[in-house]
């Protein structure tokens, strides 16, 4: 918290922190990096399956799942993306220089007020992004498990019983990577919800 500022009357100048000042970075590497490679691989997919759908075994479902998968990191990517200017400390809030008439330290004041607005509002998009882009994991995860699950046969030919017994044992990780995933997104989600009643106890009942 920035200490008062000389001469200014009243309390002092409360500028907004990301939380975690670590979050940025990471979401930053998550909507920038990881969400559209995602996204992608997710398309490419897809389109491998419906051009080669006597591959798999269910590749109507295993379209679905990879469209869903799509759609989730798209929604993750767009919300990241446009509420990632909402986000911005003190110092970029004020190199801008002078913009207006106030006075300087109404002009902080002022500047202190909509920046934390514009936190708090990131902040929300956050909780958006982040749910956007585990369903987004977990749904992949799913996709590619029925994507391992072996067709009834390669063409003409019959699945001999190892090649059978690999694939399957693959939709079976497949699985299992998908329920760690979600028991993941669950976990995050009671936790968040922890801090947020244990925040509101300390404030008295404000929402943080």
């Amino acid at each position: 918290m920035p200490e008062p500022r000389e001469g200014v009357p009243g309390t002092p100048v409360q500028w907004a922190s990301p939380g975690e000042f670590g979050q940025p970075a990471a979401t930053d590497m998550r909507t920038g990096v990881a969400t559209p490679l995602l996204a992608g691989f997710s398309i490419a997919l897809l389109a491998s399956v419906g051009q080669g759908p006597d591959s798999f075994r269910w590749a109507g479902a295993t379209i679905f799942f990879l469209l869903l998968a799509g759609g989730f990191f798209t929604l993750s990517l767009q919300v990241g993306f446009r509420s990632r200017s909402k986000l911005y400390s003190r110092e970029e809030a004020l190199s801008w220089g002078r913009i207006n008439q106030l006075p300087d330290d109404v002009d902080e004041r002022v500047r202190a007020e909509v920046q934390r607005r514009h936190v708090a509002l990131w902040r929300r998009s956050q909780r958006f992004v982040q749910i956007s882009y585990n369903a987004g994991i977990a749904t992949l995860a799913f996709a590619l498990s029925l994507a391992a699950a072996p067709p009834t046969r390669y063409g003409d030919d019959p699945l001999t019983g190892a090649e059978q017994g690999w694939r399957w044992a693959a939709a079976t990780l497949g699985l299992l990577f998908t329920i760690f995933q979600v028991g993941w997104i669950v976990h995050d989600e009671f936790r968040h919800r922890k801090r947020l009643r244990e925040a509101r106890q300390r404030t008295g009942g404000v929402r943080p």
